[in-house]
């Protein structure tokens, strides 16, 4: 046991006084995630906003569809009771 003891360098360990790469290292960890969540999860859990439609579509019997703008504004149901 003391020859395998012996036969192993001796390593002082030495501390210095040069600052640690942890803290930048932890503050570009955090400025990704907050990025990803910004740019990515916020979309996604966006409401999708409502378009209104510019033309009605047909399906044709060839297949194709054919957009027909329309002529009339559709009528609002109104709240107020008919008389």
């Amino acid at each position: 046991m003391s020859a395998a003891r012996h036969a192993l360098p001796s390593v002082a360990v030495e501390r210095s006084n040069e600052p640690s790469a942890v803290l930048p290292l932890l503050s570009v960890v955090i400025g990704l995630a907050a990025a990803t969540t910004w740019f990515v999860a916020l979309p996604i859990l966006d409401k999708p906003q409502q378009v209104a439609r510019t033309c009605e579509v047909f399906v044709l019997k060839s297949g194709k569809t054919k957009c027909v703008p329309d002529r009339l504004p559709r009528a609002k149901p109104s709240s107020e009771p008919k008389r």
